[in-house]
């Protein structure tokens, strides 16, 4: 007990926002649309020097209890309205219920502190996602030095093997969600835990997964190209084409 309350002392969170700050205005066929911006004060057009990434490190506590601390890859969506004001605030990828609870609470904090969007100098309502990762380490180096595209990598691994080896899909899908956890972008993820969830009956829990692999671009037949026998092998596979031939 004593090294693990020791651990917890030590151990300390490293945050980084990547959030889409400073993108430059530009032009979509004759529309000049220029993107919200973060001003961390109450709008003013005036203001243009802050940064929502600047924010969120300084008012992000996190005081989760030892064997609760997560790590991972946060993802949240909300809407910027004309007068500046946030809204349909959802959290798309969780790295934990704590971690979602302090995020939320932050960027309802920043309500009326965007200079909004614009559509040929016109304020628009615009839609925005950002991405944080929160990195748990014994130091902050160490903390800065968590690859988590390696992590995220060797929990696909492993889900591979439950799922195509071992025929366990449950166990498979939590490497999945990790991996996930760790890379919410990963489109090769997404796409095992549409299957994973096809091949269980799941049908609300594949399309949700169908649809986010689509929003990024995702093409399946390059996917499909290296593991064609060991997918087309499972129960799921047809139910799981169903599902991308509707999008």
């Amino acid at each position: 007990m004593k090294t693990i309350k020791l651990l917890f002392v030590c151990m300390l969170a490293s945050l980084f926002a990547y959030a889409q700050e400073n993108v430059p205005t530009h032009m979509m066929t004759d529309v000049e649309v220029t993107p919200p911006k973060f001003t961390a004060v109450k709008y003013n057009p005036g203001d243009n020097t802050n940064s929502l990434k600047t924010y969120i490190a300084n008012n992000f506590k996190y005081d989760a209890e030892f064997g609760e601390a997560t790590e991972g890859t946060e993802v949240v969506r909300f809407t910027i309205n004309t007068d500046g004001s946030l809204s349909d605030i959802e959290v798309v990828n969780s790295v934990s219920p704590a971690v979602d609870k302090l995020l939320l609470s932050i960027l309802e904090e920043t309500n009326n502190m965007w200079m909004p969007g614009k559509n040929n100098g016109v304020p628009v309502a615009m839609e925005k996602e950002i991405a944080i990762q929160v990195k748990l380490g014994m130091t902050e180096s160490v903390a800065e030095n968590r690859d988590f595209t390696e992590i995220a990598r060797e929990h696909f691994t492993k889900g591979s093997e439950k799922l195509f080896f071992d025929q366990k899909t449950r166990k498979a899908i939590k490497h999945f969600e990790t991996a996930v956890r760790y890379r919410p972008y990963d489109q090769s993820a997404l796409y095992m835990l549409a299957l994973c969830e096809a091949d269980r009956g799941n049908i609300e829990a594949a399309q949700e997964y169908v649809d986010r692999f689509s929003k990024l671009g995702g093409d399946k037949n390059i996917l499909e190209q290296d593991l064609a026998q060991d997918v087309k092998s499972l129960n799921g596979y047809e139910l799981l084409s169903q599902l991308f031939a509707t999008k």
